[in-house]
């Protein structure tokens, strides 16, 4: 399931958005694996600052590893209306016609193997970072959180204990 259409996520992101009272989910350009946020007044002081905050927060209610492009104000909307929109991706993405569809970070030619066998050959995130420039701590945490996830998936296992429900006086 994509993300725009997962209501969970979007019910947490509108719930961490009202903490600011100049942003808001917008659904008309959040699609697919895109949330878009509308900046209703776009001069705030420390712009990138405050689109990390939202991102962070989510992060922590969703356990999803996302981040805010580079170009955080123009990613897919009109660049007429720039400085009134940023959007949040996933930071690992899967592209059938990118290094045949393996997991990479970022959209990038970085698979998530890349930087987890740099990672157990013992390079040192400092290193690898030198390593490839185009990465962020933050991605490493990435593929680490995604590869246990992968290894570990949540499961839900029907049991056979009966479930006591008690009403508490």
């Amino acid at each position: 399931m994509k993300l725009s259409e997962n209501p969970t996520i979007v019910q947490t992101l509108k719930r961490i958005l009202k903490d600011y009272n100049y942003l808001e989910y917008d659904e008309n350009h959040s699609k697919g694996d895109v949330l878009s946020v509308q900046v209703t007044a776009p001069d705030t002081e420390h712009d990138f600052e405050i689109c990390e905050n939202v991102r962070d927060k989510l992060e922590k209610s969703t356990n999803l590893s996302l981040f805010v492009p580079g170009s955080v104000y123009s990613e897919g909307v009109d660049l007429a209306k720039a400085r009134t929109h940023f959007t949040l991706r996933p930071r690992i993405t899967s592209n059938p016609e990118q290094c045949g569809g393996r997991p990479c970070v970022r959209g990038m030619r970085i698979r998530v193997t890349d930087v987890l066998d740099l990672l157990a050959s013992g390079l040192s995130f400092k290193e690898i970072l030198e390593e490839m420039p185009d990465l962020n701590a933050e991605d490493i945490i990435a593929c680490l959180k995604f590869a246990s996830r992968e290894i570990d998936p949540p499961v839900i296992r029907p049991t056979d204990h009966p479930v006591i429900l008690a009403a508490l006086p």
